[in-house]
Formats: C-alpha cells, structure tokens, sequence
C-alpha cells in the first residue's frame, strides 16, 4: 500500500514584496522564545520593524518552516 501526502498548498503572497532579509528568521524566532504572537500590538516596536515587515517575517517563518502556527 502507498500511502500518500497530503497536497502541498503554495502561495506567492504574504511577504508584501520583501524578500527574506538577513536575520529575520533569528529575530523573528527570538520573538516566539518571548512568548509573543505577531498579532500582537507591540510587535512592531519590539521587533523594531515596520507593520508591514512584520507579517513578511510571519510569512518568511512559515514558509522556511520555522513557524508552524501563530
């Protein structure tokens, strides 16, 4: 019996044109060690980037499987 997988659903938007920036990915898994959630208000300040650039790293987190779900 071949089991299979689930489809895997790809999506070209989310990252509002930015592209994966340097660190992003250890700024934005240093955020989740505080206990934090993107949609939270003070992301912007605590990750010191813009609201924009803060759901491109939720996006970038996701998409290199470093964030499963928040």
């Amino acid at each position: 019996m071949i089991e299979t997988l689930p489809p895997v659903k790809y999506t070209f938007s989310g990252h509002d044109t930015f592209h994966c920036r340097s660190l992003w990915l250890k700024k934005g898994y240093d955020y989740l060690l505080l206990d934090k959630k993107f949609s939270d208000e003070d992301a912007v300040v605590i990750l010191g980037v813009g609201k924009n650039m803060v759901s491109a790293i939720r996006y970038w987190m996701k998409s290199f499987d470093v964030l499963i779900s928040f």
